[in-house]
């Protein structure tokens, strides 16, 4: 028998492990190891240090040091054959090397004359702090409060009363956003997913409709403003049961035994219900500060242009690392909304929505809620699991607002070439509201406009 103690060196913090080998059979003990993994950041390197104690006369010992994925670390050296006699204890230092964000597992093999075993240790390498990205954080939840509170300025509660109380659209929409949409996204994670952290990212993706640039494209396309607000009002209060339950459903399945990716179930329903505080506040200001109203109104358009190329003056260099993914994550990212917009206009179309609800019920379906997603994640998950994690939803933000844009652009492009317009007429009359059909019926009807060339 010989004995092996591994002195895990991680910035000040020495970790004892003390490995007893048998023939085959392996006893490990860990003594200081803080919270079960090594730390490294990425682009910088840690020290681990072998040091052996022979029991019994053994010569030709190799201990052989091997990445899980050397992408994420990398260590130095792999393999070293030593020499060695009774009762010397010999010493071996390596160097891990952070690569790339991830976690991932250090194999430590001791292989002697007859016998071979393996120890792991875990290792997780870490973004390196930096102010940019703590600012793009909070930018975001600022984004997040603001836009919630201008969804609210914009709600006119009977109109929401109308489709509440006829409410095919907003049935049909809801059904793409909590049923077809997590099941999509668990479908893609099984598929196209790298890891188990991407994996959970679409999920927690998946289960959070009711996007703000739906609302944004759904204005700039000219189509039903009102059911996309509707949408959008109704997904964020049932989004507070059906997250946790998707997340559920989905989830379980990547996180298996790993605390870190534990579904932090109380944290969600928190952070869902302090969001609709701000959509109170936005409707207090519709019915008791009309001026101050009319000026959200009036800032909504530029407005959205200023958040938008805020957000990506700040988020691309903040977050340069989500676009260093693989292959299958980019596909993953940018056919998810696209995949999940064709689903919703497909349901829209089979239940007989006009074209304007239909294309309103696919922008809602498609567009999920990547702010939302990422702030939840990013207050609720620990590091660098909550990187990884907001990796996917900050990506589909960017290819979903990449196909929006383009979608505006070809509408555009469309009107001023062929010198037609779509124009979303909303009829309301609150005299005969009750005879209006917010879900697509009656109350916004689509006029062909053609001027022809003089």
């Amino acid at each position: 028998m010989y004995q092996v103690y591994i002195l895990l060196v991680t910035f000040g913090h020495m970790t004892f492990t003390s490995i007893f080998v048998d023939a085959l059979t392996l006893h490990t003990t860990y003594e200081g190891i803080e919270d079960g993994y090594v730390k490294v950041f990425d682009g910088d390197t840690n020290t681990i240090n072998v040091q052996i104690s022979q029991m019994h006369s053994w010569s030709n010992l190799t201990i052989e040091l091997k990445s899980s994925n050397e992408d994420v670390f990398q260590v130095e050296p792999e393999l070293q054959h030593l020499d060695i006699e009774e009762l010397e204890t010999v010493s071996l230092n390596a160097t891990i090397i952070g690569v790339f964000i991830g976690v991932e597992i250090l194999h430590i093999r001791i292989i002697n004359d007859s016998s071979a075993t393996e120890s792991t240790e875990v290792i997780k390498v870490f973004r390196v702090p930096s102010l940019l990205n703590f600012v793009f954080t909070y930018f975001l939840l600022i984004w997040l409060i603001v836009s919630y509170v201008t969804m609210g300025t914009k709600l006119d509660l009977k109109l929401i009363w109308e489709n509440v109380r006829r409410p095919v659209g907003v049935t049909i929409g809801m059904f793409c956003q909590f049923i077809v949409m997590p099941l999509l996204a668990f479908c893609l994670a099984v598929t196209l997913s790298d890891s188990r952290q991407s994996a959970i990212g679409l999920i927690v993706e998946g289960s959070s409709p009711g996007g703000w640039y739906s609302n944004i494209f759904t204005l700039l396309l000219d189509c039903d403003f009102v059911l996309s607000l509707t949408m959008t009002f109704c997904s964020t209060i049932a989004a507070l049961g059906f997250m946790p339950l998707n997340m559920f459903i989905y989830a379980n399945k990547f996180i298996e035994d790993d605390e870190a990716l534990k579904t932090p179930f109380v944290q969600m329903v928190q952070q869902f219900a302090l969001m609709l505080v701000p959509v109170l506040v936005g409707i207090f200001i519709r019915y008791k500060l009309s001026k101050l109203k009319d000026i959200c109104l009036l800032l909504l358009k530029p407005f959205a242009w200023i958040l938008i190329v805020v957000s990506l003056a700040l988020g691309v260099p903040s977050n340069i690392y989500i676009f260093q993914g693989s292959w299958q994550i980019w596909v993953l990212c940018a056919f998810y909304p696209f995949i999940g917009g064709l689903l919703g206009f497909f349901f829209a179309t089979i239940t007989r929505r006009k074209c304007p609800q239909a294309v309103t019920i696919a922008l809602e379906t498609g567009v999920q809620n990547s702010v939302l997603a990422t702030i939840v994640i990013r207050l609720a998950y620990p590091q660098p699991e909550a990187d990884i994690i907001s990796r996917i939803p900050l990506l589909i933000s960017l290819t979903t607002l990449i196909e929006g844009c383009s979608m505006v652009l070809v509408y555009i492009t469309y009107q001023r070439l062929c010198k037609k317009k779509y124009t979303a007429v909303q009829e309301v009359d609150p005299a005969n509201a009750g005879n209006e059909s917010i879900d697509g019926q009656t109350d916004t009807e689509i006029r062909l406009d053609e001027n022809n060339a003089s």
